[in-house]
């Protein structure tokens, strides 16, 4: 006899598996199923037990639903992370690091790129809301915290990576960039450099604002300045107004790597040779700096460790409801100078 099918039935071999498809192949119940699913919130599970659920979830490609497991736990076991510009050289390892230690915990990430656009940052942050994002990582925050209320308002908890504001108002993990910007100036003094230069970020984001002081404080407030945004043809083209002048510095410190790049174009443009007519130092140690025809001279901004950090903080305050409300914490990380070849003792 044929079989007949109604109309809003599926074929078995077409249905999506459920928690209680795996629970029946694994010989658990579905409770213990979704158990398995929310490890990351601390569940005490035999490891013969573990065992038998994951090897039914391979066996079955059981994809489970963060929206499903959100909604009967008001969570979704994914976190927010917002930077400025994914085209920067900055950001690759700070990106990776915070996706390791989020997934590490169970939790999947979902990346948002500002373009450095306020308006554009908040509309990602609102997207990132509506999704019920578990927590956010923000690497994009300009200074003002409307934003983080924004988050705050709705419940979702929020850590600062890399940036900071001019008030504590979120858990925050930064490198000292104005301890930072003073050791680059003292390197390119110490090698004999009496005329140094500056290619400063904008002063709406805190840690370029602390690079350009910590520059004034050993370089002295005349000393020549030009503000650009961080990126390779904005660095290219504020090196160039430094040193396509009468009198142009034998030493320039750059407020990014990615600027500091678009420095060493400038130098090739204008047929001058780094470091023989010009030293070159950068702020950050991306990759592509270390490379050998690069070279570049950098304070670390110690990109791994903060990303790794700032998650360690962001998932305590999800995980633990009395860390919950607690003060904001600063985590200043140290400024080291990584010495290449970009910078030399002047001709």
């Amino acid at each position: 006899m044929q079989k007949t099918m109604r109309d809003d039935a599926t074929p078995e071999h077409t249905r999506r598996p459920t928690i209680k498809d795996v629970a029946d192949r694994a010989g658990v119940t579905k409770a213990t199923v979704s158990k398995y699913l929310n490890r990351a919130h601390g569940y005490a599970m035999a490891a013969s037990t573990r065992e038998r659920i994951r090897a039914a979830i391979q066996e079955l490609d059981f994809q489970p639903s963060p929206l499903a497991r959100g909604l009967s736990r008001s969570a979704t076991s994914t976190i927010g992370l917002v930077v400025a510009d994914i085209r920067s050289q900055f950001y690759p390892d700070l990106v990776a690091s915070i996706q390791t230690a989020a997934e590490a915990a169970g939790y999947t990430l979902v990346l948002g790129s500002s373009g450095d656009d306020p308006d554009r940052e908040l509309d990602i942050i609102r997207s990132m809301a509506h999704r019920r994002v578990d927590g956010v990582v923000l690497v994009a925050v300009r200074s003002e915290s409307d934003h983080i209320d924004y988050l705050r308002r709705r419940g979702i908890q929020i850590v600062l990576a890399s940036r900071d504001l001019p008030e504590l108002v979120a858990d925050t993990v930064v490198v000292d960039s104005l301890a930072g910007a003073r050791t680059a100036v003292r390197h390119l003094r110490s090698l004999g450099h009496r005329h140094i230069g500056h290619v400063a970020g904008e002063l709406s984001v805190k840690p370029f604002a602390d690079r350009r002081r910590g520059f004034e404080l050993e370089a002295g407030d005349d000393a020549p300045v030009a503000t650009a945004q961080s990126s390779f043809e904005g660095g290219r083209a504020a090196a160039r107004s430094l040193l396509d002048v009468a009198e142009p510095p034998t030493g320039i410190f750059f407020a990014s790597d990615t600027m500091a790049l678009g420095g060493l174009m400038a130098c090739a443009d204008l047929g001058l040779r780094v470091p023989d007519d010009v030293s070159i130092v950068g702020f950050d140690n991306v990759t592509v700096g270390q490379l050998p025809g690069i070279a570049l001279t950098t304070i670390d901004s110690d990109a791994v460790r903060v990303g790794e950090q700032a998650t360690e903080l962001l998932l305590k305050r999800m995980l633990n409801p009395a860390d919950a409300g607690a003060d904001p914490v600063l985590v200043t990380r140290p400024a080291e100078l990584v010495v290449r070849t970009s910078a030399a003792p002047p001709r």
